[in-house]
């Protein structure tokens, strides 16, 4: 669906002479990257509004986009298999968002970030089979990953002692799915080497 749209508008600039044919794939990808965060803030906000936490919604986006874009992590296969695993992975995070409004659950919530912090430092950054990354590209991308990871965990720690807690599970929840991200797509990754080997 987006990929389709993406498509439909990089060609409307290729008609018009805005852009060229060797333009055309980088623009698709930029349309897909805009159409889908743009997608997905609008499905945060809609489920955050639902369950009463908008603001906390968009933090979690907020900081799970940036520890996602340099740390990597899981790819699914097609763009449907993506769009279900993404609502659902959102939605998760934003109930577990809601519930811990309703329930005490900060210091469990902070013992995972600690493991899921840990757990992003070490695997950060993982690449796909698609686009696999240069050394250079490899140390920048791990060099801002763990930039963005520091101040999320400093953000969590700080919002755990002065118990700050529309701040606190978001950013908690962010690192946490990252996390797992990180894990599966690391798995994918041996699979698919075991696989070609």
């Amino acid at each position: 669906m987006i990929n389709n749209l993406s498509k439909r508008l990089t060609d409307k600039l290729l008609s018009n002479g805005t852009i060229t044919e060797d333009e055309r794939e980088l623009y698709i990808y930029g349309f897909f990257m805009l159409l889908s965060h743009i997608m997905y803030l609008i499905l945060v906000c809609i489920v955050g509004l639902i369950l009463g936490c908008v603001f906390e919604s968009i933090i979690f986006y907020i900081a799970f986009q940036f520890i996602r874009r340099y740390a990597g992590g899981y790819h699914a296969s097609t763009e449907v298999k993506c769009q279900i695993f993404s609502t659902l992975s959102l939605t998760g995070c934003i109930v577990v968002i809601k519930l811990s409004k309703m329930y005490d659950f900060q210091t469990a919530a902070l013992a995972f970030s600690i493991v899921a912090a840990v757990c992003i430092f070490l695997l950060s950054p993982l690449d796909t089979a698609e686009k696999t990354l240069s050394e250079k590209e490899f140390k920048y991308f791990r060099k801002i990953s763990w930039l963005i990871l520091f101040i999320i965990t400093a953000a969590i720690i700080i919002s755990y002692v002065l118990k700050i807690k529309f701040l606190m599970m978001p950013c908690c929840m962010s690192l946490i799915l990252e996390s797992i991200l990180l894990f599966s797509g690391k798995i994918k990754r041996q699979s698919q080497k075991v696989k070609s080997n």
